[in-house]
């Protein structure tokens, strides 16, 4: 910032040197050392009156001469600082002090009064000023060495003197015509290099201004393209934020899909268990039905074991009753997992196709979720008729048995159909334990289904989780490329506004 203080410091400066006059500068000049020379001549002469070598009319003489052109040329520069009478007033009336001086001079040095004034008047570069002046000096030195030379008697006594004061002022005037006419020349030959360098900067201007305009029309085309590539970058950064809100929706979908399966697979674990009872229980009322048509043809002998064993088998099938109950309840709540498994499997299928193609393969999986949902639900159902079944078929041996018990007094009578009974108890068992196999068939395949599907939900966790972190990372760049987009953009304007700027002052 210092640096364009100081810049704008200086072209000021330099434009106030380039507004000034020169000729102004050269009157100024020329009046203050115009006035310096009268101002000493006219005390050095009052001096001499002091001292009795001159009168007082010759010392007021010499001060009207010396002092009136230059209040004359104090008026004239106070009206027009750059006035060229200045020049003729200046070498005009110390020409008329200068001969007044010289041809009235009692002093052999006096012809010196002119050197100061004749540099003075190189300072205006007017070589006919300077050729008169030098002419006029040297004319009044010799018309004074020859007005000298005839008033003294001997002659030969001042000829060197006056030859000298002559030649000197030859010189002198030589000297200054050569420094007036050399600085003419350098002037004209430094305006010639200023008319080759403007003409030169006026070429390089017209180039500059070509390759403005064609920068300018660049600039628009360039700023055209950089406003569509900042709407499209702030299209990419709305687009991830909704990534990034879907894929963390979908993260949280997961998870709470992820605990329900866990929880189905704690409840197959149960059924499996049930599973395994019913089995055992199956396989021990088998027995039983067994050693009962073993030991029916010795029904009339051990009555009392058969009530026993009827008794028994009667206290199995109750609990079996019970078993089956809870069984009941072990499918209600599988039945109520696989909905709400089929309701999580439908929500992920929204949230994949709100990611939109981010969100295929989330998709997919629901997909399995929902069909292996639509699975569990076929094998609930399956699970609960032949649960069913089984209850209808333990409802049966239990209303057989209950009548084998009040019956038994008549077991001897009623041998043959107790046989037909056992026989029947022994299908049904045979049928309960193949249900029972099924069951337990059934109930493997249903954890096999749901590790499955914990596994496809684990996947799909952690592709969300890197989706999210790739939709995270995008939006931190996209955002990184929208700032680096809005920056080029105000680079672009502001190069286009100095384009037009320079186009403009053209």
């Amino acid at each position: 910032m210092s640096d364009i203080i100081n810049d704008s410091g200086q072209t000021e400066e330099l434009e106030a040197y380039a507004a000034q006059s020169e000729l102004a500068i050269a009157n100024k000049t020329a009046i203050v050392a115009h006035t310096a020379i009268c101002s000493i001549l006219s005390l050095a002469y009052v001096a001499e009156v002091l001292k009795g070598a001159r009168t007082v009319e010759y010392i007021l003489m010499t001060i009207v001469f010396a002092m009136v052109p230059v209040l004359i040329n104090w008026i004239v520069y106070k009206k027009q600082k750059d006035s060229p009478k200045i020049l003729h007033i200046t070498t005009l009336g110390f020409g008329i002090l200068y001969g007044f001086l010289l041809f009235t001079a009692q002093n052999d040095l006096v012809f010196t009064y002119a050197i100061p004034m004749m540099v003075i008047v190189t300072l205006f570069n007017n070589k006919k000023t300077t050729y008169i002046l030098g002419i006029v000096v040297c004319l009044e030195n010799l018309i004074s060495a020859i007005i000298r030379v005839i008033q003294v008697e001997d002659a030969k006594a001042i000829s060197a003197t006056l030859e000298i004061q002559v030649l000197v002022m030859i010189l002198i005037t030589i000297y200054l015509i050569a420094v007036s006419n050399g600085t003419i020349k350098f002037e004209k030959i430094r305006r010639a290099r200023l008319l080759i360098q403007e003409n030169k900067n006026n070429a390089l201007l017209e180039q500059v201004l070509g390759i403005s305009g064609r920068m300018s029309d660049t600039i628009t085309v360039v700023s055209g393209e950089m406003d569509r590539l900042q709407d499209s970058v702030n299209q990419t950064v709305a687009s991830m934020d909704e990534v990034s809100t879907g894929t963390g929706e979908s993260a949280d979908a997961v998870q709470r899909q992820l605990v329900k399966t866990e929880e189905i697979q704690t409840h197959i674990g149960n059924v499996e268990e049930a599973s395994r009872i019913i089995y055992d229980n199956v396989t021990a009322a088998n027995e039983a039905v067994t050693e009962g048509q073993k030991n029916i043809t010795q029904m009339t002998k051990y009555t009392e074991q058969v009530d026993r064993a009827g008794k028994a088998v009667a206290a199995a099938l109750d609990v079996f009753k019970e078993t089956t109950s809870k069984m009941n309840t072990i499918t209600d709540l599988i039945t109520d997992v696989a909905s709400e498994t089929s309701l999580l499997s439908l929500n992920a299928s929204i949230e994949a196709a709100r990611a939109g193609d981010a969100g295929r393969g989330f998709a997919v999986v629901a997909s399995e979720i929902s069909g292996l949902a639509s699975q569990t639900t076929e094998a609930t159902d399956n699970i609960v008729a032949l649960i069913d079944e089984i209850t209808s078929q333990v409802g049966t041996m239990i209303s057989t048995i209950n009548e084998l018990i009040a019956t038994g007094a008549e077991e001897s009578k009623c041998a043959e159909a107790t046989a037909e009974s056992f026989n029947s108890i022994a299908e049904n068992v045979v049928n309960i334990t193949e249900h029972s196999s099924h069951l337990s068939g059934v109930v493997t395949e249903l954890a096999t289904a749901n590790k499955e599907i914990v596994e496809s939900i684990q996947t799909i966790s952690s592709i969300t989780e890197e989706v999210t972190a790739h939709a995270t990372e995008t939006h931190s760049v996209s955002e990184l490329n929208q700032t680096i987009v809005q920056d080029i953009n105000s680079m672009v304007e502001s190069l286009s506004s100095d384009a037009a700027e320079l186009k403009t002052k053209s």
